[in-house]
């Protein structure tokens, strides 16, 4: 099994938990937001993976912030695997912010260094 069909399964383990504990079917829950009752199983039998709207709706059905809810129940080492991305992401978007400054800059004349430093 790949890490992106284990984390598609992840997301379905989650779901039916807290679909089970509101006491609701897939059918009920497929209905209120808007699903066929089989798309919904394929979330939670892990063929399909829900769309950040659908996210957002079942957040809001189970009134639970399911980024924190997911972050609390994933295996620690997943989620430190993760976070190390995340760190290297933020590092290269602050990258990319001060390449896009620098040719800025240049375009309209100017260098790092201002003449009055020299």
């Amino acid at each position: 099994m790949n890490e992106k069909s284990a984390f598609k399964i992840f997301w379905g383990e989650i779901l039916r938990k807290l679909r089970k504990n509101a006491h609701l079917t897939q059918q009920d829950v497929s209905e209120m937001i808007h699903l066929s009752r089989q798309a919904y199983s394929n979330i939670e039998c892990g063929k399909s993976h829900p769309s950040p709207e659908t996210l957002a709706l079942l957040s809001d059905l189970y009134n639970v912030d399911l980024y924190e809810y997911v972050l609390r129940t994933m295996p620690a080492d997943y989620v430190a695997e993760h976070n190390t991305y995340k760190v290297k992401i933020q590092s290269m978007e602050k990258e990319v912010k001060s390449k896009e400054q620098t040719k800025k800059r240049k375009k309209k004349g100017q260098s790092k260094i201002s003449p009055e430093d020299e």
